[in-house]
């Protein structure tokens, strides 16, 4: 079994495991028992991974969530709320988010701001939520606005208690969405890691049908990564994490813009790739980051989308959480080095334009 320990030293002597086991999620009902005696396990599922997968926590209660990240939202947030308020006063509840990122963020935020904070364990059922979303404590829902809707504005900093990753769980994962999660691994890759990113390029065709030994290697080494950086900033305060939204600030404004019919990786590669751009057209790119746009496209991964209405795009970008004054943009240099550049309002021109040149005309 692989492991991560994730540690805090502040504001108090904190921590969590990260455990990564092909067969792990078998055991895991008997395992959060001997873990958390006591505790009454409430899981938070959708009904398509419930039916899959929800026979590891058989009687257990449950609240399911429709699939999408149009129901990460207050409504559901709510119903959670109200699912948790249904339990036995005698009772202490422990959160069990079984499920991809969505989930995660949902059932982590009412564990979060339920009794001011209960006990949760992230059990990741996408690649993208097992390298990610499941490890580091952010959570959040997206919020409607006068001006649209703004992808996790409402949310907290608050760590799980225990991460199951259990890769078999990937078996019954839609194409797409293997796909998808790919994006996330290329990018802590290209952040950090050259090794990585050459074992990846080596291993793209066994990534994709999932053989084990290269993709529990992978997974280990992004979770390791990104647990590094979340001890080193828990609280996106010290500029280290910031470095994780590589990607994203491109890939949040068409994935907003798409209506979400992007899903979020795929969204993330697109933003990969426009932030090579952007290196590229400040003068900053090492000739090695082609590299980046290649990696994707083997693993099946688009870098260029059928056109969105610049409009909306611009209009998600501007609503972007990291919008201060213009923008903050990572950007990367070469392989396993980037750097956090803001770019002043006058910019925007050229970021307009590096989306928009990755857009193909509509038929």
């Amino acid at each position: 079994m692989k492991s991560v320990a994730v540690t805090f030293r502040e504001p108090r002597n904190r921590g969590y495991e990260i455990l990564i086991q092909p067969g792990l999620l078998k055991g895991a009902g008997a395992m959060i028992k001997r873990r958390f005696p006591g505790h009454s396990p409430f899981v938070i599922s959708s009904p398509r991974i419930w039916k899959l997968w929800g026979s590891a926590f058989k009687g257990t209660l449950k609240h399911l969530v429709p699939d999408g990240e149009k129901h990460k939202d207050f409504k559901e947030y709510g119903k959670a709320l109200a699912a948790l308020a249904a339990f036995k006063p005698e009772k202490k509840p422990l959160v069990l988010v079984l499920g991809g990122g969505v989930l995660g963020d949902l059932g982590g935020f009412a564990a979060a701001s339920y009794q001011r904070g209960i006990p949760f364990v992230q059990i990741p059922s996408t690649l993208l939520s097992m390298l990610d979303s499941s490890v580091g404590g952010k959570l959040g829902i997206d919020f409607d606005t006068p001006q649209g809707r703004v992808k996790n504005l409402v949310g907290a900093f608050y760590q799980p208690s225990l991460v199951l990753i259990d890769p078999l769980l990937l078996s019954t994962l839609p194409a797409r969405e293997l796909r998808a999660g790919f994006a996330e691994a290329v990018k802590t890759a290209t952040l950090f890691d050259r090794a990585l990113f050459a074992q990846m390029e080596t291993n793209a065709g066994r990534l994709l049908a999932l053989d084990t030994a290269p993709l529990v290697h992978m997974i280990h080494t992004c979770v390791a990564h990104k647990a590094r950086v979340v001890m080193k900033d828990e609280f996106d305060v010290k500029g280290g994490r910031a470095l994780l939204n590589l990607g994203h600030t491109f890939g949040h404004a068409v994935e907003t813009a798409s209506g979400f019919g992007l899903l979020h990786g795929e969204a993330v590669a697109f933003g990969l790739a426009c932030a090579v751009d952007l290196s590229a057209r400040l003068g900053m790119a090492d000739p090695g980051l082609m590299r980046v746009e290649a990696l994707l496209q083997r693993l099946g991964l688009l870098t260029r989308l059928p056109a969105l209405p610049m409009r909306q795009v611009m209009a998600a970008l501007s609503r972007d959480k990291k919008f201060e004054n213009g923008m903050r943009f990572v950007v990367p240099q070469r392989l396993g080095h980037s750097v956090l550049l803001p770019l002043p309002k006058r910019s925007l021109s050229l970021v307009r334009d590096i989306i928009q040149k990755r857009f193909d005309p509509l038929d």
